[in-house]
Formats: C-alpha cells, sequence, structure tokens
C-alpha cells in the first residue's frame, strides 16, 4: 500500500476502493522499478477502454512516469472519479505535461487505435526516453465487449502488442512488462489476449482465426479526434511542444 486512502478507480490502494480495481498493479510495478533503482523513467500505456485515472493521480506530480491513457471518451462519473480523461488533465508541477489522454470516439475500431498509437504514442515515448515500458491491456475496448465501444478485433491487439514491443526494443532494450486488465466477454477476451501477445511476441502468423470474420471500419472520425490531440500536445505540452 502507499497511503491509507484512495479515490481513484484504478487505485494504488485498498482501503476506499472504487470502481473495478482493488489495486492497481500496474501502478505498484512502476513504483517499484522506480525505488529499487533499476529505473529512472517509466512509461505507462494504458489501453483499457476506462481512463487510468489512478495511475495518472499515482503520478500527477512526477516528472519521472509518462502515463498515456487511450480510452473511451466516457467523461467522470461521480465524486470517486472526478477526472474526466480529457486532453487538458496534463499534470502539474514537475509533472506538467507527463500525462497523456486519448479519448476516443466510440468505434473507433483497429485503425483508428493504429494511427493514435503511431501519431501519438510512439512520438511521446520517444521523446521521453523510459528505462522500462508498461502495456496496461484491457479487452473490453473489443468488438464484442459488452461495456465498451470501441470495436477493437483480434487483429488490433495484435498490432498494438507489435508497436509497444517495437518501442520496448527502440527505447528500453526489450524491458515491456504487460499487465492485464478489463475485458467482460470471456470468449473473446481470451482471443484477444491470445492476439495481443502473438504481437508482443513477434509470431508471424497467427496461431487463431478471429470469430469474427469481418467487421467493417471508418476511421475518419477517429483520425479527427488523434489530429485534433496532436495539435493540442504540440501546443500545451512542454516536452512535446512543436511537434
Amino acid at each position: 500500500m502507499v497511503d491509507g486512502t484512495a479515490e481513484s478507480s484504478k487505485s494504488f490502494y485498498m482501503s476506499k476502493p472504487d470502481g473495478y480495481c482493488f489495486l492497481n498493479n500496474a501502478a505498484l510495478a512502476v513504483k517499484l522499478a522506480l525505488d529499487s533503482g533499476s529505473c529512472s523513467r517509466v512509461a505507462v500505456i494504458d489501453i483499457d477502454v476506462h481512463y487510468g485515472n489512478g495511475t495518472a493521480e499515482g503520478f500527477y506530480t512526477s516528472d519521472k512516469v509518462l502515463t498515456v491513457s487511450l480510452h473511451m471518451n466516457h467523461g467522470s462519473w461521480g465524486s470517486s472519479h472526478p477526472q474526466k480523461g480529457s486532453i487538458d488533465e496534463v499534470g502539474v508541477d514537475v509533472g506538467l505535461g507527463y500525462n497523456l489522454n486519448v479519448p476516443l470516439p466510440n468505434g473507433t475500431g483497429d485503425r483508428g487505435y493504429e494511427y493514435a498509437m503511431t501519431e501519438l504514442v510512439v512520438p511521446a515515448v520517444r521523446r521521453f526516453g523510459p528505462d522500462m515500458v508498461v502495456l496496461v491491456v484491457g479487452q473490453d475496448s473489443s468488438a464484442f465487449d459488452p461495456n465498451g465501444r470501441q470495436s477493437l478485433t483480434m487483429n488490433g491487439y495484435r498490432r498494438i502488442g507489435e508497436i509497444m514491443r517495437g518501442v520496448a526494443e527502440e527505447h528500453s532494450h526489450g524491458r515491456l512488462l504487460m499487465v492485464q486488465e478489463g475485458g467482460y466477454h470471456v470468449t473473446y477476451a481470451a482471443y484477444c489476449l491470445h492476439a495481443m501477445l502473438e504481437g508482443v511476441l513477434k509470431i508471424p502468423e497467427p496461431h487463431l482465426s478471429d470469430p469474427i470474420a469481418y467487421y467493417p471500419e471508418e476511421e475518419a472520425v477517429a483520425v479527427a479526434a488523434v489530429e485534433s490531440i496532436k495539435k493540442y500536445h504540440s501546443e500545451f505540452v512542454p516536452f512535446l511542444r512543436g511537434t
């Protein structure tokens, strides 16, 4: 435990859990890595359908942790989750700019997520230069999930895994920790996790076919949202200014 109180749904803590989590495994791993001296800077990429508000809050005043959350644009839900996950929640004090939110429109899909990863996540991690990358995976962003509307398929998860493996190899000597989070369609969540692991492990051909034979996509709305976020980062996030 880090403290005796908690206000976040993805919290460090246990005394006042809210939402879906009693303990924030990703944040605890980051704190251990920093406190052990094995890492001086850690990047956390969270693709769970909900805003990673607990991780963000835990490191909101730190420039040692870059938190990037790609989530459904769901906003706040009450006093225990006052954060909106909006693009202007960027950290404070020395942590200004090191919390990046990427609220994505419903139905973003595989191509929309890949665009967000390549246009926002990869450049931010490159600028930050972490010693370790933590990938927080939620299958609740999938096309079958009853709790999300983001429409990722196995191909999308596989591609995100490939991108994150490349980022870790380029910037953190291959140090990549994957943390499992949400996913509420039990069967398809397992398929998506399998695909993510194939991407991370650089398995050249899929071992499982996607139960979704075809899923129509239209990424124009997602691309417009990503371009708007990129413009905001370029203007208001100090370490990304001018990108």
